[in-house]
């Protein structure tokens, strides 16, 4: 699949950046392990590599390979982030370290609202964008528009409103005792910060449930991004349930996360908080669907 999408993703990021006017540069982490998942020659790193060579305009564009056969995302970024590392001895408070998957989407929007919230917050440690999951609506059932709108919410729900904050005051609703959540995707942290903390977790599989967590146990604020990214939902049941399993294997670590974190001395009220709302939220995930159903067929 990301043979096929890589291509239109890196324009679309190319053009965000060069509309926004912001200095970056884009760099594509490709993996030796896709060479054992696909039975093709043209694996994303050489149709990349061939994309790059095409144009001046890629010259920003660096592609970086992961040599391992195995691994997970977790990897990857830090295979990228000790690159740059290399390459930027002086890490200042003013650079980013910005996460998006092959799939993403991005606008020079996005760009120049963080740059502002940057403006407003002096820099601050973590910026997200959330994701509204109506890419692919019209083409769903009304069952999986459902989930799609009810996926939505969950994500509005626990990044804009439980860490809202508008650039011009302190979150109004930021509170130790709410959820909010990184994700894995439009995800903008200080690169002095992530050097300070080691990079990514491998230890577990969701690298940015752990980075929640792991924020929140330390009191650190993650403020929304005011952009929305629209991302695709699943087509069907199959593809929700494996997609819920894969979040649902990390989650059930979360004692073993939390038990890990008050080791290395951290906020334990915060901590614990956390870990409560965790487990709510896991338990609205599964059951507010069925609930919302229940009540619209009484209704009806």
């Amino acid at each position: 699949m990301e043979q096929r999408i890589i291509s239109n993703t890196i324009d679309n990021f190319v053009k965000a950046i060069e509309e926004s006017k912001i200095k970056a540069q884009l760099l594509i982490v490709t993996t030796n392990k896709e060479k054992k998942l696909i039975d093709s020659d043209d694996t994303t790193y050489e149709v990349v590599k061939k994309k790059l060579a095409t144009s001046s305009k890629y010259k920003n564009v660096k592609l970086l390979n992961y040599p391992a056969y195995s691994g997970m995302m977790a990897h990857q970024l830090n295979f990228a982030l000790q690159a740059i590392i290399k390459n930027n001895k002086n890490v200042d408070k003013k650079s980013y370290f910005a996460v998006y998957n092959a799939d993403s989407n991005i606008t020079k929007q996005t760009l120049i609202n963080m740059c502002k919230l940057c403006q407003t917050k002096s820099f601050p440690l973590i910026m997200q964008e959330y994701a509204a999951f109506f890419k692919n609506l019209k083409s769903l059932s009304p069952l999986m528009k459902g989930f799609a709108i009810f996926q939505t919410n969950f994500e509005f729900t626990n990044g804009f409103t439980n860490g809202f904050t508008n650039g011009f005051t302190n979150g109004i609703l930021f509170s130790k005792f709410l959820r909010n959540h990184v994700v894995g995707h439009g995800l903008f942290i200080r690169l002095d910060y992530l050097q300070k903390i080691r990079g990514f977790t491998t230890d577990y599989w969701c690298e940015d449930i752990y980075l929640s967590f792991f924020l929140r146990s330390h009191d650190v604020k993650i403020y929304p991004i005011f952009a929305v990214e629209y991302g695709e939902s699943p087509k069907n049941l199959k593809i929700l349930m494996k997609q819920n399993a894969t979040w649902f294997k990390t989650l059930f670590e979360n004692g073993k996360i939390y038990s890990d974190l008050v080791k290395k001395h951290i906020d334990r009220t915060s901590a614990f908080s956390y870990l409560i709302n965790q487990y709510r939220g896991a338990f609205a995930w599964l059951f507010l669907p069925t609930l919302y159903l229940a009540i619209t067929r009484g209704a009806s």
